[in-house]
């Protein structure tokens, strides 16, 4: 009949705890996280484990899960690092990027292992979605959660956590009455949000937010505090907003894109298109990394690993496990013909 939510970190339990009513409760609420938790992930030595488990709950309008932990493609980062150093020098001026990177944990982990491998590279960690906003009503304190595009994603009226992308299942008969509402209520702050993003700025907490027109916005990173932490102390590692279908800043010489370019969120051509941006930001000779992850316990990757020739066709050159299961792909995507037209 309903479903009520996690509001509060205190009631973010790791485990079902042993008092009845919090067990109740805990059946309840598990499956409705407020996203406004992110709050309290923002200090890197305090909130590592508390952000990680938060991620498992991180659902964004395109389905993408954000699932993180340490040392994911710990396996991965020493094969792939061999190969790098077979085909260029530490003495090379290296433009290295991650796409779709998610939360950029194994963006950051895989930077620190190749700095020191390449330390004139520079490496960047990019996706589409860096961060999403809270917008609070002063008066009422509802509150609703939104990604920078507007699309709604929760709304936030205690003990209750309401989805609304997707929308919340008719048989929860009680949560689509608040599905309702918060829908109507929507519109009122959709009327802001074309001057919300601008309106933002930095506090002196380093938290961007506004007042405006009653609403209270804060822009809430969805981060890892590692990543964050290591961008803040090397110049050498950036973070940017970027979707894979978009053609990079400046030529690289190396681009990743692991568990993104897969068929459960893609179809071929959308898969092709990628693969044709990819290609057309790689300098002749730079390589592209594409895979998936099949299993997290013991880590096993399915990874195959390409490399630009100067017509622009791509070669196989490694590869890992079974290959990308988009590998075929890829490689028809990026044939002479096809990227002439």
């Amino acid at each position: 009949m309903l479903k009520l939510g996690v509001c509060r970190p205190e009631y973010f339990f790791a485990s079902p705890p042993d008092r009845p009513w919090l067990y109740v409760y805990y059946r309840l609420s598990r499956s409705r996280v407020s996203f406004r938790l992110l709050h309290y992930s923002g200090r890197e030595a305090e909130s590592t484990t508390f952000f990680e488990r938060l991620m498992r709950h991180i659902r964004l309008s395109n389905g993408v899960c954000r699932t993180t932990f340490e040392r994911r493609f710990r396996n991965l980062d020493t094969v792939v690092n061999g190969i790098l150093s077979q085909h260029f020098s530490a003495r090379d001026y290296l433009l290295i990027e991650d796409w779709a990177a998610s939360a950029c944990l194994t963006s950051c982990q895989w930077a620190e292992s190749l700095l020191d491998i390449f330390p004139q590279m520079r490496f960047v960690a990019s996706d589409l979605v860096l961060s999403v906003l809270e917008i609070e009503n002063r008066d009422s304190k509802e509150v609703f959660i939104a990604e920078e595009d507007g699309t709604p994603l929760q709304y936030v009226r205690p003990p209750f956590v309401i989805r609304l992308t997707p929308p919340e299942p008719w048989p929860l008969l009680i949560n689509r009455f608040w599905y309702s509402w918060a829908k109507f209520r929507w519109q009122n702050v959709r009327r802001i949000w074309t001057r919300a993003e601008a309106l933002l700025y930095q506090d002196e907490n380093g938290i961007q937010q506004k007042d405006c027109e009653g609403y209270r916005i804060r822009k809430l990173s969805v981060v890892h505090p590692r990543a964050l932490a290591l961008a803040r102390s090397d110049g050498r590692f950036a973070i940017r907003r970027h979707s894979v279908f978009d053609r990079a800043n400046a030529p690289c010489h190396v681009i990743r894109t692991m568990n993104i370019l897969n068929r459960a969120y893609f179809n071929e051509q959308q898969i092709a298109q990628a693969a044709r941006s990819i290609v057309a930001s790689l300098i002749p000779g730079g390589i592209w990394i594409l895979g998936r992850t099949v299993s997290d316990d013991p880590p096993v990757h399915n990874v195959s690993i390409f490399q630009r020739r100067r017509s622009g066709e791509l070669e196989l050159i490694e590869q890992i496990g079974e290959g990308s299961e988009v590998a075929s792909i890829a490689l028809s995507a990026t044939e002479p013909t096809i990227l002439a037209s």
